[in-house]
């Protein structure tokens, strides 16, 4: 079987000259030694020999460390295909690393060609913004460097010999621009009228809710004076929807202020739906809460609020509420309007202590 003679990795090579140093090395201190040993001694070249063996032992250990132990598999025969396997695998991966490098090397030289190509201005505005080189022509000529003085050169004698072309592109520039801000401002004027078109929108709303809220109020006054004049004729039939309670209710139709008390229920009864019910808010306070501006309470405003919770009170106090209108009620529903009551006093309560 012929002997292989392959190429050389570079980390063959570099193995290969690392041994020839050491080996250089060890030549030249074993030189060294055994001719001071020989000037001081006077030995004999057959000691000098053995001696020089002793101090290559000895070197060779210094170097490369104690020899290894002997390999369990050194009596068999080394295996030539997967050492001639793995020495083509190696070229393979040296040979793609080698075209990596080329690569890389003409992309480095291909981005260096680049750099020195010259585009015009000119080019460079149009190909950014699409438009002209005209803006040349307010820059100062002491402040140009000799490319853009050439374009600007040659930008004014082209103005210079199209004159009416260029008057041309001129006045539809123009006109661009004023088309661009009447456009503009036509955008603007809509944005504003929409806006007022939704205030207006969200005033009448308001005024809606308002009106409705006051007639709701009037309805609520207006039943409990007829629940509670000793004079009315009141049938023992009361219902728990026939009570007025102290919340707003959905109403029957759009253009009715008439509530259907039927819907309401225990979840209904909130603190927050008995304070609005009993508490108007007026459109200034209204319209500072949808701002998120707080506005300061005054007395009078507070005398008013301590009078209509104390009014409701003295409507819905469990002892007073039960002697005057439960027993107007039907068995059905007592129950269930003694535990509305509650509710309602318990709310009463909370808000008086606020």
């Amino acid at each position: 079987m012929a002997k292989l003679h392959l190429k050389r990795t570079p980390a063959e090579e570099a193995e290969r000259a690392l041994r020839k140093a050491r080996k250089a090395a060890r030549t030249a201190r074993k030189r060294s030694y055994l001719s001071e040993e020989a000037g001081q001694h006077g030995e004999s070249s057959s000691k000098r020999r053995r001696r020089g063996e002793d101090i290559d032992s000895d070197l060779d250990e210094e170097v490369y460390g104690p020899p290894p132990p002997p390999s369990l598999s050194s009596a068999h025969k080394p295996d030539y295909d997967t050492i001639l396997s793995e020495l083509e695998d190696a070229r393979f991966r040296e040979k793609m690393w080698d075209a990596l490098r080329d690569d890389e090397r003409l992309d480095g030289i291909d981005a260096r060609f680049n750099d020195y190509a010259h585009v015009p201005d000119r080019w460079r505005a149009n190909a950014a913004s699409g438009g002209s080189s005209e803006d040349q022509t307010e820059m100062d000529p002491r402040f140009m460097d000799d490319d853009t003085y050439t374009e600007w050169i040659r930008a004014g004698m082209w103005r210079r010999k199209n004159a009416r072309q260029y008057e041309e592109e001129a006045r539809m520039k123009a006109e661009k621009a004023a088309r661009s801000a009447r456009k503009k401002e036509m955008k603007a004027e809509t944005a504003r009228l929409e806006k007022v078109v939704e205030e207006r929108r969200k005033q009448k709303k308001r005024e809606r809710d308002s009106q409705r809220e006051e007639n709701a109020r009037a309805e609520y006054d207006r039943k409990w004076k007829d629940l509670l004049d000793p004079n009315a004729r009141h049938s023992s039939s009361l219902s728990f929807g026939d009570i007025p309670w102290p919340l707003f209710v959905p109403v029957m139709h759009s253009d009715s202020a008439h509530s259907d008390s039927s819907s309401i229920t225990l979840e209904h009864l909130t603190t927050t739906a008995i304070s609005a019910f009993l508490i108007p808010i007026s459109t200034i306070s209204a319209l500072a809460q949808d701002v998120g501006v707080s506005l300061p309470t005054h007395d009078r405003d507070k005398k008013e609020k301590k009078e209509k919770l104390r009014e409701t009170m003295l409507r819905f106090h469990p002892d007073k509420f039960e002697g005057r209108v439960m027993r107007k009620v039907i068995e059905t529903d007592k129950d269930r309007v003694r535990e509305a009551v509650g509710q309602v006093a318990r709310v009463l309560n909370t808000l008086m202590e606020e």
